[in-house]
């Protein structure tokens, strides 16, 4: 019969054997476990005529990929993380909530774009073959929030939200000289995208610096024109769903600022909606 000593000693050895098989089995679990490409990126599903896009403010490595290296074949490559984007587009969506009593679209990067640029043609988004699936789920997401708007509503709006380092105090506009608003344009004129009560108009009644300036038909400034996203979503190809590109400053994505202006520009699309937007789904009936 053991002594209580070795009675202990054995205890010890046993329990020591348990967790260090539990650690093990703990690592080994987590790193079998795989990241579907949904897990990477926000998606919330609306009840407004309004989706929210922000491609590149988050920071997650998709797994096994490499960082892009680019080439000649690529124009404006940079890798470059729009910083606090992904974190304002939450709290936009939460801000519109509250303005509109009901939730707006919104897709969100959580994966690093220095891995895939989701704001570029499939050429130009990503050099490895595994980061295919996150860039199909992010634009099926988009393509499935403008097919519900247009079969809710007839017609929405896109906001497309960038960081830019150009000026912290200023708000770029994008629409590709205007053809991502076409249909805004052709139903409504002018004054919907640069009058008072269009969405920078207001902001810049508020105080706001915006460019190109509100009742203002200066062309928009050509690095931030809009991309891929309002080009292939906006309503350049006769469709109904305008998408703008807004490039904002550091001081509009500032942890300590981005709810302030969060809730500002909710009220600005709240107010640009009332005027130029249906709020109430169509009647299938008619």
């Amino acid at each position: 019969m053991l002594s209580l000593h070795q009675q202990a000693k054995v205890l010890f050895y046993l329990t020591f054997i348990y967790l260090v098989s539990s650690i093990l089995l703990a690592q080994e679990t987590d790193n079998t476990k795989k990241l579907l490409p949904n897990d990477l990126i926000v998606s919330i599903q609306g009840d407004l005529p309004i989706i929210l896009s922000a491609p590149h403010g988050g920071k997650i490595s998709i797994p096994e990929v490499n960082d892009r290296k680019g080439g000649d074949s690529i124009s404006k490559f940079t890798t470059v993380i729009d910083s606090g984007t992904l974190e304002l587009s939450e709290q936009l969506a939460i801000s519109f909530e509250k303005q509109f009593k009901a939730k707006p679209y919104l897709i969100a990067a959580k994966f690093t774009r220095k891995h895939l640029d989701v704001n570029r043609p499939e050429k130009d988004a990503f050099e490895s073959s595994l980061a295919k699936p996150v860039y199909d789920a992010y634009h099926g997401n988009i393509k499935n929030a403008v097919k519900e708007v247009k079969a809710k509503f007839g017609r929405g709006i896109l906001l497309d939200i960038h960081g830019q380092a150009k000026d912290s105090k200023t708000i770029f506009r994008g629409t590709a000289k205007n053809k991502s608003v076409t249909h805004l344009i052709d139903r409504f004129g002018w004054q919907a995208l640069t009058g008072p009560k269009s969405i920078l108009g207001i902001l810049q009644t508020s105080g706001y610096k915006v460019f190109p300036a509100g009742d203002s038909l200066d062309p928009e400034e050509p690095g931030y024109s809009g991309g891929y996203i309002v080009q292939t979503y906006g309503s350049s190809n006769s469709g109904t769903i305008d998408a703008i590109q807004l490039e904002l400053g550091f001081d509009f994505r500032n942890k300590d600022k981005r709810q302030i202006f969060a809730d500002e520009l909710a009220k600005a699309v709240h107010s640009f909606a009332k005027e130029y937007l249906p709020l109430e789904k169509q009647n299938p009936k008619k």
